[in-house]
Formats: structure tokens, sequence, C-alpha cells
């Protein structure tokens, strides 16, 4: 999915008119949206609607979703269908946004359109899970739950024939309608367009036919179906599994500490250490032999200034880990290089302060350039760019491709949010900071703003978007998964590692078993990756399970 379109207009959108009347950019008269997707999908890259902007919604769920967006909503018509919000929509002179599924019927454009309205029709998320495979039933459902013309279309194309002991339920007239269209029987129709009334429906309906059959269900579908068959031995478990981790999909974060000659414990991480380039030459390997994809890291430096002078020094500590990692491991693991001045800095901020204190965004930019050249001189395959700082991907990019470094590949941290279980990472980086990094970092409660912060970064090129932390976001993470066009990491952090080893060495809880249910837990939410401290213990099992 081309995701230009879709920021054009939520830039336009989000754009107050130099006239000053709350109006947009565009001229937006309208938004019609058809889905409670399409309204977080747009609320995620909108803040806040122009006063100027009315919202028509096509049913009563999917006004509650842009209310809760804080939208107000003008036109929910009776006939809660496409056809129905057609014939109520008012005549209007300025344009229209319709954000939409890819799939959707032109049915809301085409309508608009032929009364003269001027209608932006832009595809704003994809309809995943869909194929030109047809679907094959082990068993004849007793029925098919039609919620949406999309839906109605797919199963047409992809499940018919169906039985002719299968009812075909539709959530309202315009559904129903929707689905005759498609070729299918229509027997109920929901009385109410809520998903309720059409299970309500249904039970109603099977229950009326249902055998009198002593133990069985309203459907009288037990005892024939169990699902506990599929979980009966180890065998059938693994087999069935619908989410699979992989030690290639595994990234291992590592602290190198200048002058360091041997390793050093961080307390608050068991089992991980600061390494000295001799001890880190040795984990390498055991990385790579493990059959992790990938390591990530992070200098920690003796000495330290205003501007993190350090971070662009040939000779610095992180300059001089990457360069020993290619030679090392170069073939065998991707070698990515953290891009932030956090740990360079003595106030311990992601950038340059101006003279009030604030972090300066722009003046950070000038030195994050400078560094991305310089990972890149050193040899980072991979440049991860975590100080959430406005326009960082793009500032990259340009520097990098100016150098001729245009190979090297930009990973942006663009979900990252302020999070109390950074702690102990603090702890493994020496840190500076006093105070909290919450003028850049976002806020814990606000999903949609990082769903706006990965699609700029995807926009500015970003070649890999991430979610930092896990445990806490694995809605932002599954909201991401489903609309990114480029691969998808996830950064399990140190807190989230400390709370299981410390639960563990408690005797509370198994720790590799906890360890593998938790990155199985954030695979199964979406991420393609996952930057882990537990990379290489889970690897060696996995590969022992003969994965």
């Amino acid at each position: 999915m081309d995701p230009v379109p879709l920021e054009t207009a939520a830039w336009r959108l989000g754009s107050p008119s130099a006239a000053g009347d709350g109006t947009s950019v565009a001229g937006y008269e309208w938004i019609v949206v058809t889905s409670a997707t399409a309204v977080r999908v747009l609320a995620g890259r909108v803040a806040v609607l122009p006063s100027g902007v009315r919202v028509a919604a096509v049913g009563d769920r999917t006004a509650q979703a842009a209310r809760d967006a804080g939208w107000a909503v003008h036109l929910v018509p009776e006939d809660a269908s496409a056809r129905g919000l057609v014939d109520a929509f008012p005549d209007v002179s300025g344009a229209v946004l319709f954000p939409r599924s890819d799939i959707a019927a032109p049915t809301v454009v085409d309508g608009l359109r032929a009364r003269g309205i001027d209608v932006d029709d832009v595809v704003a998320y994809r309809t995943v899970g869909t194929g030109d495979e047809p679907v094959s039933l082990d068993t004849v459902p007793d029925a098919v739950l039609v919620t949406s013309g999309s839906v109605a279309r797919e199963i047409a194309r992809r499940m018919t024939p169906l039985d002719p002991r299968t009812l075909v339920a539709c959530i309202g007239p315009g559904t129903a309608a929707d689905a005759r269209a498609a070729g299918l029987p229509v027997h109920v129709v929901a009385p109410a367009r809520s998903a309720e009334s059409l299970l309500d429906a249904v039970v109603e309906i099977l229950n009326q036919n249902a055998p009198e059959q002593e133990g069985t269900s309203v459907t009288g579908r037990f005892p024939q179906v169990r699902p506990r068959r599929l979980r009966a031995t180890p065998a059938m478990r693994r087999l069935v599994a619908e989410t699979r981790l992989h030690p290639s999909e595994l990234v291992l974060p590592m602290f190198i500490r200048e002058g360091a000659t041997s390793a050093v414990d961080i307390a608050s991480m068991p089992g991980v250490q600061q390494h000295s380039l001799d001890s880190f030459r040795r984990a390498l390997v055991d990385a790579a032999d493990a059959g992790i994809g990938g390591v990530n890291l992070f200098g920690v430096p003796v000495s330290k200034d205003a501007t993190g002078s350090g971070a662009t020094d040939p000779d610095g500590i992180l300059n001089v880990a990457i360069r020993v990692a290619r030679e090392e491991v170069g073939d065998a693991l991707v070698v990515q290089s953290d891009l932030c001045l956090d740990e360079f800095t003595d106030h311990g901020h992601c950038g340059v302060l101006a003279a009030d204190g604030s972090v300066d965004n722009d003046a950070t930019l000038l030195r994050y350039r400078d560094m991305a050249v310089a990972q890149s001189e050193a040899g980072a395959e991979l440049v991860c760019m975590s100080g959430m700082m406005d326009g960082q991907i793009a500032a990259a990019r340009d520097a990098l491709d100016a150098a001729g470094y245009t190979g090297t590949a930009l990973l942006a941290y663009a979900a990252k949010y302020a999070s109390a279980f950074y702690g102990p990472f603090r702890e493994a980086v020496s840190s500076s900071l006093v105070g909290d990094r919450r003028t850049y970092q976002i806020d814990a409660a606000n999903g949609r703003q990082g769903l706006r912060e990965v699609a700029l970064d995807v926009d500015e090129g970003a070649d890999i978007v991430m979610v930092k932390p896990a445990m806490s976001y694995l809605d932002v993470l599954a909201s991401t998964a489903a609309t990114s066009p480029v691969p998808v990491w996830a950064y399990q952090i140190s807190g989230e590692y400390a709370m299981i080893t410390a639960a563990a060495q408690n005797g509370w809880i198994d720790r590799d078993a906890a360890a593998m249910e938790s990155l199985v837990g954030i695979k199964r939410a979406g991420a393609d990756a996952i930057l882990t401290y537990f990379a290489v213990d889970i690897a060696r099992t996995l590969r022992q399970e003969g994965i």
C-alpha cells in the first residue's frame, strides 16, 4: 500500500488555513468513515480535526469510534450501509475525504461523485488475511456471519459454493444487499446493526433447528467439535502452532566499555555485561554460533562532554566496537549501531542542549548526520536511530547518501515511549541523565501518536521501524504491523528482562519458559524481529528443539 496519499491527505487535513477560520488547507468540508479502522488510522495522523470539518459515519459503531477519537459526528444514516450513507449525505460544495480499506466497494465514492460531490478517495489501510486460494473447511459451518460488503465479496470469491445447510447471516440490510449482489443467499438479517444483534439472531435460528440431544451446545456442534484435540501432544501443538520463533529473528543488544580490561557485570541485569574489547570478541563468536540474526551495539565512553564529541571520533569506543564486530562476525551477523548522543553527553540527553536547557532538535540533527556517516565508515550495516528527534531519519538518510553510503540501512525507533522500564539500561550505559526525556519520547497514554511517528519515519526513508518497549505497547506493535510497508521490529527492553530474571532468581517463575513465552507474544503481536537480552539463550533453546 502506497502511504503517500494518506499522509498527504492527513497533512492537508491537519494544516490550518491562512484565513484562521478553522478550515483546513485542502478545504475538506466532510470526512466520511465506514469503519472503526479508518477512524483509528486517520486519527493516528491528525491529532485534532479542524473545527470546520464535519464527520459522517456509516453506523453507530463507527460513530462511536469517531467520538472515542475526539471527533464530533454530524451524520449517522438510519440505514447503516454505504448506500444509506450516500442517500442521507447532504449536498455540499466543498471536498469530502473518504479514507477506506484497499478492498472497499466503490459504493460511497461512485454514489457521491454521481451527485457532483468532490471526493478525495484515499486507501487508508490494507485488509489482511485475503488471498486468491479457495478456503477449504473440514466441516460444514452452521452459519457464516457477514459484517460488511467486503466480507461478503471475499466469501463469495473464496468460499462458494456454500453448503445448502449453512446459514448466511448479515449485520444489516445494506450488507445483505451487498451479499446478494455478490451471489450469496441471505437467510438472516440482524434487526439492529450490531455484532450482538447479529449473534442473537443466528443463535435463535440455530436453536430452532438444533436436535434434541443432551449435552449439545446452542449450535449443536459439541461433541463433534473438540478444540482440545489440537492440544493433545507436544507434536500436535508444534504442528498447529500459529506463531513460530526462529533464532535468526533475534538481535542481541551489547554494551562495550571503553578502557575495561575484563567484562563488568551489570547488577540490575544479571547475566548481562559491559564488555571489554576482548570479552566482546568472545561474546560475538558465541552469538554467531547460536545462530541469532544480529547484534546492536552501544558504547560506554570514559569521558563525556556537552555535544557528545566521542560519538563521531573514529577512535571512540562505539566506532571501534563496530569495526571489531565486522572483523569478527561480519559475515555471520548483521552489525547494528545505536545512533544517539545520550551515552556520550555529560548531561545524558539524546541531543544537544539549547541555552534554556531544552533539547535543541535541529542542532541535534547536525550531530546525527555526522554520527551516521562515522558509524557507516566504521562498518555499521544498520544504523539505529533511537533519539526521537523530529526529522532524524531524513537527516541521516541525506547525510549517508551524500557521503556515498547509499547501501547503509536505517532503523527508526519510530514509536519509542517514555518508560519506567528503562531503569536498568541507564546503569548499562553509565547514563549521566538527571530528569527525564518526556519532551521527545512519546507519552505512554498515546497510541495514535506512535502510529503517526511510524508513518512519518517511513515517509522519510526508514528501512525498518521499531516499537519500544515491547511488553506495554503490544497494541501499538500490532497496529503498526497491520499497516507498515516496511519490516516492524520490537525491543524487549532492560526492565522487561530484569523483571523476568529477578522473578526467576526468587524461584517464582521458570526463567527460560517465561522468556520464551514473552518473546512468542511479541512475535504474535506482529514483530518481524526482536531485540532482546535473552537472544543467545533462547536461540540455543530453539536450536536444541530443532528450529
